[in-house]
């Protein structure tokens, strides 16, 4: 049985990896406007997503008595938990800064309308990359993170970390409010 916390993240994966579909498409399209649209969206609503595991999920984890960590708990031991949380974090730094050059240059684009082939194949082959990275990443975190808490969390503290990423992930500026399913 998932977890309330597995449930939202896996969820939101699910709703990012749709956009993500979505912004794909439209560089392929070409449509430089809505393409940019939905670049920021992502980064926007991605960016949420990874606030409330750096500020939620990840440090709660990190609170739980390194003992609890252990084989008989079907878990990695303290030290692969925290390494594994350290390369999901610097994930989630690729994923924003790689974003952040990528709106950058479709800023550019949508102010002067125009791009050429060559430039909308490089941003296709970069969200290429973000995308595997981010199907990998996704997988460590479905597969074995979003599972502790439900193992190393009592039910109070379970449901008070699941409010506090529900609560990160609905703090989307204003003009993203609608896509959030």
């Amino acid at each position: 049985m998932m977890n309330p916390v597995e449930t939202t993240l896996e969820n939101d994966h699910h709703s990012l990896a749709k956009l993500l579909g979505e912004l794909e498409a439209g560089l392929v399209q070409g449509n430089i406007s809505h393409s940019f649209d939905l670049l920021d969206s992502f980064w926007a609503r991605l960016a949420v997503h990874i606030r409330a595991e750096n500020l939620a999920l990840f440090p709660t984890l990190s609170e739980v008595p390194s003992n609890q960590f252990n084989a008989a708990n079907d878990l990695p031991s303290f030290a692969k938990a925290e390494e594994l949380l350290s390369r999901l974090r610097a994930d989630h730094d690729f994923f924003m800064k790689e974003l952040a050059s990528m709106v950058k240059v479709m800023r550019r684009m949508k102010e002067t309308d125009s791009a050429s082939s060559d430039q909308l194949e490089d941003l296709r082959k970069r969200l290429t990359v973000i995308d595997e990275r981010l199907r990998e990443h996704n997988r460590l975190e479905e597969e074995q993170v979003y599972k502790w808490p439900t193992v190393l969390l009592d039910a109070q503290t379970l449901s008070e970390l699941h409010n506090r990423i529900r609560r990160e992930i609905g703090n989307v500026p204003s003009r993203f409010k609608c896509l959030i399913d």
